[in-house]
């Protein structure tokens, strides 16, 4: 479960959203766990359970409708500030940190935070 969490945890960059996507996806395995085949990977069935709920949750996040700043209500900014992720130094800032080649941290920012999760899954 540490391991899951901590998948999740680079995925979302906050706490909280990290732990309702363990949640999330300890419930989806559970009610498709017809679908596992027994004799292969169990950690990489979770983990890919994992990241379709993260993507899936991501791309509905996406299709949200919009609002403009002056239609924004007291529970709206509430609602958003106990999620942001400025809670401190995330441990993928941290390893950015200590990487030695400005070059990499340069580019490493300029990738789309979706793609960023590929390169970092990679190594």
């Amino acid at each position: 479960m540490n391991q899951l969490y901590a998948a999740a945890l680079r995925y979302t960059r906050n706490p909280d959203d990290a732990q309702d996507l363990v949640q999330d996806t300890y419930a989806k395995a559970y009610t498709s766990f017809h679908q596992f085949e027994p004799g292969t990977n169990l950690k990489a069935w979770l983990y890919r359970v994992l990241t379709t709920t993260f993507i899936n949750t991501y791309r509905k996040d996406q299709r949200r409708p919009q609002r403009s700043d002056n239609e924004v209500e007291d529970w709206q900014l509430a609602d958003a500030a106990s999620h942001t992720s400025d809670q401190g130094k995330s441990a993928e800032e941290v390893a950015l940190e200590n990487l030695p080649d400005s070059d990499i941290k340069r580019a490493l920012h300029e990738i789309p935070e979706e793609f960023r999760i590929a390169v970092y899954l990679a190594d």
